[in-house]
């Protein structure tokens, strides 16, 4: 089953295509990467699926025309994690990631004791709960995008969408993280720039080139050194260590 698709989505700046013809779909229930080189579209793309960018006819969520659907009720559903988010410095970690509970927050209420058990256990399955009663001012590139993470989680959507969201991060969060989405057992989209999690991560895989959309399927099946190359522009290798599967150039 598709949880979101996207029919015949075009999309141009200045008279220029950044995306040309896009047709995708992304099955419920799996991690889908979205690959490319830099300035093939994939954060543009993102931006359709999250409604940042208004669509006509393009983008399906479960079959509905997304701006048929409120952002209230989009948000709901939907997490948005951006490649750059505006946080205030003063802002203190437990307070960002409550805020992921904001779409469930009623009016003129307070949050929850529900909203604040969900925000600590997002808190915890990305390692920061030592962290709450710090402020953002007082940590790292890395530190930070670790709590937007747990924000995004804490608004426990049935789709996650992440543009790029290991930059900044030490490996071992990396990884954390990737271990994190798959237990989420929810339906994943995600830009990476790093193929070895893709591969060793995801279950499926959107390959764009210049605004299209190269190939998409199973991650393993596609992701094959000589695609790669062509892709990226230099040579790849993929190769078999303990029972994962690497891509290196």
């Amino acid at each position: 089953m598709n949880i979101i698709e996207v029919k015949n989505l075009s999309y141009s700046v200045g008279g220029k295509k950044i995306l040309d013809n896009v047709n995708a779909t992304f099955t419920a229930g799996k991690i889908t990467a979205i690959i490319g080189a830099n300035g093939c579209g994939k954060s543009t793309l993102m931006s359709f699926l999250g409604k940042t960018r208004r669509s006509s006819n393009a983008v399906y969520f479960n079959g509905q025309d997304v701006e048929k659907i409120s952002a209230e009720n989009y948000a709901l559903r939907v997490a948005v994690l951006p490649q750059r988010s505006k946080m205030v410095a003063d802002f203190r970690v437990e307070d960002v990631v409550l805020m992921g509970r904001f779409p469930y927050k009623k009016k003129f209420r307070d949050y929850t004791a529900e909203d604040k058990l969900v925000a600590r256990k997002a808190m915890e399955s990305v390692g920061i709960e030592t962290m709450s009663r710090r402020k953002l001012s007082q940590m790292s590139g890395g530190e930070i995008q670790r709590v937007l993470i747990a924000k995004t989680l804490a608004q426990e959507p049935e789709l996650i969408l992440m543009d790029e969201p290991t930059n900044h991060l030490d490996v071992k969060y990396k990884v954390a993280l990737m271990e994190t989405l798959q237990a989420y057992g929810k339906t994943v989209i995600i830009v990476l720039h790093d193929l070895s999690l893709a591969i060793q991560y995801c279950d499926e895989v959107i390959v764009m080139v210049e605004g299209r959309v190269r190939i998409q399927g199973n991650v393993k099946e596609i992701m094959q050194p000589d695609l790669l190359t062509e892709i990226f522009g230099v040579p790849f290798v993929k190769f078999e260590h303990a029972g994962r599967t690497y891509i290196n150039y």
